[in-house]
């Protein structure tokens, strides 16, 4: 007998922050969005009301002051988003 697999497909809302110090949003693969930083964390409780699965990948600028980072950071801690810090591996040296 074959047994069905279920699978649960997580929510990932990206948070990107420019070297300009801009925000953007994207669900999953949609088209990034500014947003205004103070909307930010009523943006993502949003998305978390509509799913728990729901995770936060955040893709900074190396450009950017930390401080933005932690305020990303706090929101997350705040409101109990699991959380991951999108990274890239570093460019080659020729």
């Amino acid at each position: 007998q074959a047994r069905a697999k279920t699978t649960t497909k997580q929510v990932v809302a990206k948070v990107s922050i420019d070297n300009l110090g801009n925000y953007f949003v994207a669900l999953g693969r949609q088209k990034p969005m500014e947003i205004a930083a103070e909307d930010l964390e009523a943006y993502l409780c949003t998305i978390q009301q509509q799913d728990s699965t729901m995770y936060v990948a955040l893709h900074a600028d190396e450009l950017v002051p930390y401080r933005e980072i932690v305020k990303i950071l706090n929101i997350a801690n705040e409101n109990q988003f699991k959380m991951v810090l999108a990274t890239r591996p570093p460019e080659k040296k020729r």
